[in-house]
C-alpha cells in the first residue's frame, strides 16, 4: 500500500518503467472519528445485471487520515460513495481493503450499508502484519459498511477503489470474458528481480480485445527484499495513491487479485520493494468495439458462504482438490443455466505449509496458475474471478489447508462442460499420537494393539500420568511419567496429524477445566490437525471417597465436551457411554480395562481416527458387514462385539 508505515512522500509518475513482453511467461508458481451524518446518494435502480466501469485506482477511505469513514459503532464504519469519480448509479464496486499493522488477530467484512452483516469475510490477518485483499461489494444508497471484528481502535484500515458495476441488461463495453483456463502473463524468476521503484510495463495480452477496458489478474510477490507494496494502473499514467498487494518483510510470498484498468499500451505494475513477481490473467472486460450482448454481465450479491471445510472431516489435503457446488436457484430470475463465472473470496485457514491455491472450473483441467498463496498456519484471504462448469468450481491446494469460500456475485453466460471425473482429495496416511494413563494402558496389557488399524499409531500409555500438573508415581516405577503436556511439547512440530487423549483419571477436578484448553492449545501449536478425547468412564463413581472425591469424573467430561463443542478440529468420543452399556469391558473399579475392554478401546480409537479424517472404518462393525464411505463416530454407535469381530 502506498507509503504505509514508511513515511515516504508521494512520487507520482517518477519511476523506472520496464517493458515486459510475454516471452517472460514461464514456470508454475510454487508459490482473504467521529460519527458523521449520512450523505444520501440517489437511490440505485434495482437491476439484476450490471456492466463494469473502471476508474483510475483511488483511495476511498483511510482511518489514518480520518478520510472516508464514519464510525457507526466500535466495530462498524460506513463509507460513502460520492468521491473517486464513482458512478452515481453503482450497484457494486471493486475495492482493495488493507489492514495496517494491527496488534490483534481479526477479519474484515464489507457489505451494503444498513443491511444485515453476512457470515463471510473479505480479509483475515494475524497480529503485526499489513495485508490487503480485493472484493466486489454490493452497495446500497448509503454506501458500504465495514465490519472489523476486533474494533477500529486497533490498527488501521485503508480502502482503495478500482471500478464499479452499473445497471445494464445488455452492453458492449464492460462485459466479463472468462477464459476456459487462466494463463500466465509474467514471471520474472527467469531473470533479475525488478528493483525497488521499477514499474513493469505489461502489454495487452494476446487474444484480448485491443480496446478492452480492464483485466482481471492475480499478482504474486516472490521472495520480497523487504517491506513494501505493489500498485497496478493504466500504462503511462501517473501512479495513483492505491495498492493491490503488500509485503511486510524480506523473503515473503504474497498474492492478491484485482481488476486493473488498461489502455492501448496495457498496464504498469509498480514495485515498491525489489521482488520477483508473477502475474496471471483470469479474464478481461470488453471495450466499446465488442458486440452488444447480455453475456458477461455481473450480478452482485451480499457475501454468502458456500463452503467451509472446518466442520467437515477433510481439509484440502496436500495436492488435493475439492469441488465447490454453487447454491441451487442461484441464477433465478436472470438465467436458467449455471453462470459463466463467479466472484469469490477464499480464505486459507491453518495451512499445512507454504503453498498456493488454484481455483478453476470444476471437472476441467487445472491450469498452471495460482489463485492465492499462503504460509504455514497463516490466515490468508484471496479474491478472484473464476470460470465455472455445470459442477461449480474446484479448488486445488499444493500444501493442504482448511478453506472457506464466500460468493460475492456471478457473471451471466454459459458455463463450461465437465469433461473430467470429479476432483480427488486423497487422505494421506495419518500419523497418530495416543497419550494415556493406566486406563489406556489396558490396550497394551491385553495385547490389543492388533486393533489399532488404518493409521500409524504411536501409543504412549503410562500409569499415573496427569494432564498438566506433575504426575504421580505409577506401577512402572518410582519416577513419575511425563505429563500429557510435556509429551505433546516433546513430540516436535508437524510430526503427527491426530492426537488421541485418554488421560485425566489422576487429575483433581478443580484444575481440569483449565488443563483441557491448555492441552488443546499445545496440540495445535505442535501441528495436530485433529484431536480425539475419550470421555472418562464411570462419571458418577461413588466408591473410595464418595461423590466429593477426585474419582468423580463428571466435571472432567464436562470440560472435554465443552472444548469439543467450540473447536471444529476436536471431538469428544463418548467412551463413558460405551462402557456403561458394556460393563464387562472394565474391572470392578469401572475404569481399568479387562481383555474385551482393551480390544474395544483400540477399536474405538481406530474408528475415531477414520471418522475425523473422513475415511471408511478400518473394519465393519460385524464380520462380513459393509463399511460406510465415512466411518461414523464410534461414540454414537452401539458397542461392538469385539470378541466376535476379532475372534477371541
Amino acid at each position: 500500500m502506498h507509503d504505509t508505515g514508511r513515511g515516504e512522500p508521494m512520487n507520482r509518475g517518477r519511476h523506472r518503467v520496464r517493458a515486459i513482453g510475454f516471452a517472460l511467461v514461464v514456470s508454475l508458481v510454487v508459490v482473504p472519528f467521529t460519527v458523521a451524518d449520512e450523505r444520501d446518494r440517489p437511490a440505485t435502480a434495482a437491476a439484476a445485471t450490471t456492466r463494469y466501469e473502471p476508474v483510475q485506482p483511488c483511495r476511498l477511505a483511510d482511518t489514518r487520515s480520518g478520510v472516508g469513514f464514519s464510525l457507526r459503532n466500535w466495530q462498524t464504519a460506513r463509507i460513502g460513495l460520492d468521491t473517486c469519480g464513482l458512478p452515481t448509479d453503482a450497484a457494486a464496486i471493486v475495492v482493495t481493503a488493507t489492514i495496517v499493522n494491527d496488534a490483534g488477530r481479526g477479519f474484515l467484512t464489507l457489505y451494503p450499508a444498513s443491511s444485515t452483516r453476512p457470515n463471510a469475510a473479505n480479509l483475515n490477518w494475524d497480529p503485526g502484519i499489513t495485508r490487503g485483499n480485493t472484493a466486489t461489494v454490493a452497495v446500497s444508497a448509503a454506501g458500504v459498511d465495514v465490519f472489523k471484528s476486533n474494533g477500529f481502535a486497533s490498527g488501521h484500515v485503508v480502502v482503495d477503489v478500482v471500478g464499479a458495476f452499473v445497471p445494464a441488461t445488455e452492453a458492449t463495453s464492460g462485459r466479463f470474458v472468462a477464459p476456459a483456463a487462466p494463463r500466465r502473463l509474467v514471471d520474472t524468476r527467469g531473470g533479475p528481480a525488478p528493483a525497488s521503484g521499477d514499474a513493469l510495463r505489461i502489454p495487452v495480452p494476446d487474444g484480448v480485445d485491443a480496446d478492452a477496458t480492464a483485466l482481471a489478474i492475480t499478482v504474486t510477490a516472490v521472495k520480497s527484499s523487504g517491506r513494501g507494496f505493489f500498485t497496478a494502473y493504466p500504462a503511462g499514467t501517473d501512479r495513483p495513491e492505491a495498492s493491490l498487494l503488500n509485503v511486510d518483510r524480506a523473503g515473503q510470498f504474497r498474492a492478491a487479485a484485482t481488476v486493473v484498468p488498461i489502455n492501448a499500451d496495457g498496464f504498469d505494475l509498480y514495485v515498491d520493494t525489489s521482488s520477483h513477481v508473477v502475474v496471471d490473467l483470469t479474464g478481461w472486460f470488453t471495450g466499446p468495439s465488442a458486440d452488444a450482448s447480455s453475456a458477461g454481465l455481473f450480478v452482485p450479491v451480499a457475501p454468502r458462504r458456500i463452503r467451509d471445510t472446518r466442520p467437515e472431516a477433510k481439509p484440502i489435503h496436500p495436492t488435493g482438490t475439492i469441488d465447490v457446488v454453487l447454491p441451487g436457484r442461484l441464477t433465478e430470475g436472470v438465467q436458467t443455466e449455471p453462470p459463466a463465472a463467479v466472484a469469490v473470496s477464499m480464505t486459507m485457514i491453518d495451512a499445512l505449509g507454504q503453498g498456493f491455491l488454484t481455483a478453476h472450473a470444476a471437472r476441467n483441467a487445472r491450469p498452471e496458475t495460482a489463485s492465492g498463496y499462503g504460509l504455514r498456519g497463516e490466515l490468508t484471504a484471496q479474491f478472484g474471478f473464476t470460470a465455472t462448469s455445470s459442477a461449480g468450481l474446484a479448488v486445488y491446494s499444493s500444501s493442504g489447508t482448511e478453506l472457506t469460500v464466500d460468493l460475492l456475485g456471478w457473471f451471466t453466460g454459459p458455463s463450461l462442460g465437465t469433461p473430467l471425473p470429479p476432483a480427488v482429495n486423497p487422505v494421506p496416511r495419518q500419523r497418530v499420537l495416543a497419550i494415556g494413563d493406566s486406563s489406556m494402558a489396558g490396550v497394551d496389557r491385553n495385547f490389543a494393539n492388533g486393533a489399532l488399524l488404518g493409521a500409524d499409531f504411536t501409543f504412549l500409555a503410562r500409569s499415573c500420568r496427569r494432564l498438566v500438573r506433575p504426575s504421580c508415581s505409577g506401577r512402572e516405577g518410582p519416577i513419575p511419567p511425563p505429563t500429557a503436556l510435556d509429551t505433546i511439547n516433546a513430540a516436535g512440530v508437524d510430526n503427527y496429524d491426530v492426537l488421541i487423549m485418554m488421560t485425566g483419571y489422576n487429575d483433581l477436578m478443580p484444575g481440569v477445566a483449565s488443563d483441557v484448553p491448555t492441552i488443546v492449545a499445545a496440540a495445535r501449536r505442535a501441528g495436530f490437525r485433529r484431536i480425539i478425547w475419550m470421555t472418562m468412564a464411570r462419571e458418577f463413581r461413588s466408591d473410595r471417597g464418595g461423590a466429593d472425591s477426585f474419582q468423580v469424573y463428571e466435571g472432567h467430561n464436562s470440560a472435554i465436551r465443552a472444548n469439543a463443542a467450540v473447536h471444529d478440529f476436536m471431538i469428544a468420543v463418548e467412551w463413558s457411554a460405551l462402557v456403561r452399556q458394556s460393563p464387562s469391558w472394565v474391572y470392578s473399579d469401572g475404569i481399568h480395562l479387562d481383555r474385551p475392554g482393551g480390544w474395544a478401546a483400540a477399536d474405538v480409537m481406530s474408528r475415531a481416527v477414520a471418522h475425523v479424517t473422513g475415511q471408511p472404518c478400518p473394519l465393519p462393525e460385524v464380520p462380513g458387514g459393509a463399511t460406510a464411505d465415512v466411518c461414523p463416530d464410534p461414540g454414537t454407535r452401539p458397542p461392538i462385539d469385539v470378541r466376535r469381530l476379532y475372534g477371541f
